[in-house]
């Protein structure tokens, strides 16, 4: 009998870290499941934090260049020297230059690194401000204020569209972001071809009509911008 109690003993042990094992094996499935769901959803959060932070900064861009116009500063004579360029930043005078601390005082932007993307070769990834083209739909056919930032995240450039206009669509331009958007000269990359923004019928976007602020994609889908009109004329 003893024997028997022994066999039964031993088998019931085994059993139980078979149970153990078994346990073990699935909490490790479910735990790295788990872990695979949490870094989904930081990644999507950090998405829209992104996404945040840049329309806030194209925002308070915009607060900053409306006060200038209203202390007098006119669109033409706005200043976008940086600090470091070439051109003396500390030059007086400061009044018309947008991120002097005397004039607009407009801090410079940085695109966070892990949004940063590098589908085309120039300009790199960053915030580009400058009179640089025209817009079709606005009043006239001078220059107009533009901000971008050029060459970031897909995921980034869909939750910026979704939290402007509630759709996720990134409109495909037919034309580079860089030469309707971005004077190459200016920033020392290429020629500059200042190519003016159409957006009528099947011109350059479309889905850019009346939209002042905007994510879109160049037309070989490798570079996103996301684009605010700061002031037109």
């Amino acid at each position: 009998m003893r024997t028997k109690y022994k066999t039964e003993s031993g088998n019931a042990l085994i059993y139980v870290l078979i149970a153990i094992a078994l346990f073990g094996a699935l909490s490790f499935t479910l735990g790295r499941q788990t872990d695979n769901g949490e870094v989904s959803t930081i990644s999507n959060q950090k998405a829209e934090l992104y996404a945040t932070q840049l329309i806030s900064y194209a925002a308070q861009a915009k607060q900053i260049i409306d006060q200038m116009g209203f202390t007098n500063t006119d669109i033409d004579d706005l200043d976008f020297v940086l600090p470091g360029d070439t051109v003396p930043f500390n030059a007086a005078p400061h009044i018309d230059k947008v991120y002097h601390p005397e004039g607009g005082g407009l801090m410079q932007g940085k695109i966070p690194a892990e949004i940063m993307t590098t589908g085309v070769a120039a300009p790199p990834s960053g915030w580009y401000l400058g009179r640089f083209n025209n817009v079709e739909w606005t009043t006239t056919a001078n220059m107009d204020v533009i901000l971008i930032a050029y060459q970031i995240n897909q995921q980034v450039c869909e939750k910026i569209n979704e939290k402007i206009n509630g759709s996720t669509a990134i409109p495909t331009m037919t034309d580079s972001i860089k030469e309707t958007m971005i004077d190459d000269a200016t920033v020392g990359y290429g020629a500059g071809a200042n190519t003016d923004l159409t957006t009528d019928g099947g011109d350059i976007c479309p889905a850019c009509d009346k939209m002042t602020t905007l994510c879109v994609e160049n037309q070989a889908q490798t570079a996103y911008g996301f684009y605010t009109i700061l002031a037109d004329q």
